[in-house]
């Protein structure tokens, strides 16, 4: 069976450490009802890992430090990791948005913005940045990690410096929320997605609009959006006149993700609507990589692989709650979902689960090579090394 979901007490590394403690354990078929049992620690090793048992069908394969490897009589065995680092004081809300470079974090709550470091974390070294007026949903380093792009419910799009908190300039024309921002190269150039159903390029310098790259119907909605430089894909050719202000969209290509299913791979430089695809659900997000390979997030649950013409290549749904965040690392894409999981899955159906959440959402996940964060409702940062696996 493999559409199911394991769920784990959020404190578990912490608490089935020591004899006889136990902690609760379950796993749900995506149709069907939970299946719950416990885990209990029995002894220790003289090396000092726990030596735990499980009961109602489960079982524990391996342990080791941050994680546990589980299987059920009904499912595969699955890993179980636990946060390697925990950051509770950066704010005291929820964390809407979050994108970290180098152990360099840029973190979002309500309609605040903190640049800090995760490497060595100090209350007194954060640079707070304020301005938006509303939730902020998007936060995006640029590529020189001195600079932070923002944007949210205000219809703003806002550029901070990191080092001094200060805003360097807004960005105005969208008429609804700005829910996602795409950074071409260097920064000279950005794109905006909206809730007004369309994709801006902008020149950052000026703070002009250099084109609508599309414009959709004002009800449909924008939720989401990825650019890269995908190798061996024809992008279409230009018959518009081109702009000084635009520089770097040549070899780029723009995948949007819909609140009404639909999803689009856009050549930015051409102007050309490459493919599309409905997935009749809405998507909440994306990751296009350079090998034109697609990964997407849908709101009934769904993880789905997509090649470059758009064509579903594999789809895992194992669960009915709705992903809310999405980010690829190595070759497993990792997904946040709105009952508070975030599981790492594979095209061959292996998974682990990040685990420390209460059933609180997951709004955002970000991966800097080593690590993966992942910002939650509860207002808490988390810190994940995978290699422990």
């Amino acid at each position: 069976m493999n559409e199911y979901s394991m769920y784990i007490q959020h404190d578990w590394d912490e608490c089935i450490r020591s004899v006889e403690n136990r902690v609760w354990i379950s796993v749900k078929p995506r149709n069907g009802p939970s299946v719950h049992g416990h885990l209990q620690c029995k002894s220790h090793k003289l090396n000092g890992i726990p030596i735990i048992q499980g009961s109602n069908g489960f079982e524990v394969e391996s342990v080791s430090s941050h994680a546990i490897q589980v299987k059920h009589l009904s499912c595969p065995s699955v890993t179980l990791l636990s946060p390697y680092r925990v950051f509770k004081d950066v704010h005291n809300a929820s964390v809407t948005s979050l994108d970290v470079v180098g152990g360099q974090c840029v973190s979002a709550s309500d309609s605040v913005l903190k640049s800090w470091s995760s490497l060595d974390h100090e209350k007194e070294k954060e640079v707070t940045m304020t301005g938006h007026y509303g939730d902020i949903y998007c936060c995006r380093w640029f590529p020189s990690v001195k600079v932070v792009l923002s944007s949210g419910a205000d219809l703003r799009i806002k550029i901070w410096s990191s080092d001094t908190g200060e805003c360097a300039g807004t960005l105005v024309g969208h008429t609804k929320a700005v829910t996602d921002l795409a950074i071409i190269d260097r920064g000279r150039n950005i794109i905006s997605v909206s809730k007004d159903g369309t994709s801006k390029l902008w020149h950052v310098g000026s703070g002009k609009v250099i084109d609508d790259l599309i414009k959709s119907n004002p009800t449909t909605y924008i939720n989401c959006c990825s650019i890269s430089s995908p190798k061996n894909l024809n992008l279409g050719e230009r018959n518009i006149p081109a702009s000084d202000l635009e520089i770097g969209t040549n070899d780029k290509c723009l995948l949007i993700g819909c609140e009404n299913g639909m999803l689009s791979l856009i050549g930015v430089y051409a102007r050309k609507i490459l493919a599309t695809n409905n997935l009749d659900c809405p998507v909440n997000a994306c990751h296009l990589n350079e090998g034109s390979q697609i990964y997407v997030g849908c709101n009934d649950g769904r993880v789905i692989w997509l090649d470059e013409q758009l064509v579903i290549k594999h789809c895992i749904f194992d669960t009915n709650s709705p992903v809310r965040c999405l980010c690829l690392f190595k070759e497993l894409v990792v997904c946040g979902h709105g009952d508070g999981s975030c599981v790492m899955r594979s095209v061959n159906n292996k998974k682990a689960y990040l685990t420390g959440t209460n059933a609180e959402p997951i709004y955002d996940v970000s991966t800097d090579t080593r690590f993966l964060y992942t910002a939650c409702r509860d207002g808490v940062i988390r810190k994940y090394l995978p290699e422990l696996l």
